[in-house]
């Protein structure tokens, strides 16, 4: 007789796990401010800004005298920045994100156009919305940024967000601006507020590991490895070549970071770049993330933008929780916004219940989606249904799971 285990997945959408989620007076205030800026005399640096790819914003412009030119902007904008989901290219992805969310930003709460309260900058920020993507995003001029305090991370965690780098185009310059290096960082301060602030003047950190990407033209761009503890270097990679980096360019992708004692591995949009197994000190306790922007000569002409970060503790054991416990909670199959489609980054964790069911025949599922308490219940109702529905789809299709091997329900 074939068992049946009940699978119940929380089936998470962009900015769910934002802190504080988003408050109706801070949604209000965006709003104002967004009206506000527009019917003003709008300066030569946010018209460069706003007009294309950053940009997107939401604000109101004189629709007189405006009116071809806003037509002709967003569909540019829309045909330039809208997601390009590729489940396929994620065939080979296996990070796994970490189980407890212990940090999540999408920056809902601040005021757009405003730098980000949390985050301390030592130069110049701004939280934007992007045409035709969801929640809001951080635009990062040259500087350091630094996320508020995380309690002391784990020796197993993960670290995920999404990116975006437009350029304006321009008659003269057809092939865009040059965009600016950039780190990926995390990092080990001191406890409290002031140590951030702090690192973003004098870049000292008790440890970091630096992750710099080198974006260029084609198959140019380039990537390399740092670590230091205790002010040292203790760990330096070679340059690497990311030839399909380009490929990122004017549309959203996903970076996912698996920190497992001194082993650090990452990847972009599902593509291992690294897997080094003592690229970190063993004595680093990390407590930030941090991202700092190099110089850029036309930097008003360039977005560079980051959201939906995640950090997470720990890794399932999805294994040991399906086949003795029957039962799993995953955060780690992701859908777009109000939607059944499966983003591409869940690749991982579908792949790992796969892998579970091939190795054990006997054993079938019953997937139980759920989706946030916002909304109408009926609605959140018939949604998780779908996205169970989906999953199930999926690890049939793609992972060759025989469906009668799997029912679904929906939990709202």
């Amino acid at each position: 007789m074939k068992q049946l285990l009940t699978v119940s997945m929380i089936l998470c959408t962009y900015g769910v796990f934002a802190q504080g989620g988003i408050l109706n007076r801070v949604k209000q205030k965006a709003k104002d401010k967004v009206e506000q800026r527009a019917e003003q005399k709008v300066d030569e640096a946010m018209e460069k800004g706003l007009d294309e790819t950053e940009k997107g914003l939401e604000g109101k412009k004189d629709k007189s005298t405006k009116e071809g030119e806003e037509n002709a902007t967003a569909q540019k904008a829309e045909s330039v920045i809208t997601p390009k989901n590729d489940f396929q290219s994620y065939s080979r992805y296996d990070f796994v994100p970490g189980e407890n969310i212990m940090y999540a930003e999408d920056f809902s709460q601040d005021v757009i156009g405003e730098f980000p309260l949390k985050w301390p900058i030592n130069n110049r920020g701004e939280a934007v919305t992007i045409k035709s993507l969801p929640n809001q995003w951080m635009r990062m001029f040259i500087g350091q940024f630094v996320s508020p305090e995380i309690n002391a991370l784990p020796r197993n965690f993960t670290v995920e967000f999404d990116m975006l780098l437009t350029y304006i185009k321009s008659e003269e310059q057809n092939f865009g601006s040059v965009f600016p290096n950039f780190e990926m960082q995390l990092l080990q301060l001191s406890p409290g507020e002031e140590a951030a602030r702090l690192y973003t003047q004098d870049d000292q950190a008790m440890a970091k590991v630096a992750m710099v990407i080198q974006p260029a033209y084609e198959d140019r761009s380039g990537i390399y490895v740092q670590s230091y503890y205790d002010r040292t270097m203790y760990f330096e990679g070679g340059n690497k070549d990311l030839k399909k980096f380009s490929e990122n360019y004017q549309k959203p992708f996903h970076v996912s970071i698996w920190v497992q004692k001194q082993r650090l591995r990452l990847w972009i949009n599902g593509e291992k770049v690294y897997d080094i197994p003592q690229a970190i000190s063993p004595q680093a306790i990390f407590n930030h993330i941090g991202f700092q922007m190099a110089e850029n000569s036309d930097e008003d002409n360039v977005g560079v933008y980051v959201s939906n970060i995640k950090v997470a503790q720990g890794t399932p054991d999805m294994r040991s929780k399906l086949l003795t416990e029957g039962k799993l909670v995953t955060h780690g199959i992701l859908f777009d916004i109000a939607s059944d489609k499966i983003k591409p980054e869940s690749a991982g964790v579908l792949k790992e219940i796969a892998a579970i069911l091939k190795e054990n025949p006997s054993v079938n599922i019953k997937i139980v989606g759920h989706t946030d308490s916002d909304g109408d219940n009926a609605k959140n109702l018939d949604l998780s249904k779908r996205r169970a529905a989906s999953i199930k789809k999926a690890l049939s299709s793609d992972f060759q799971i025989a469906e009668s091997r799997m029912q679904t329900d929906g939990q709202g």
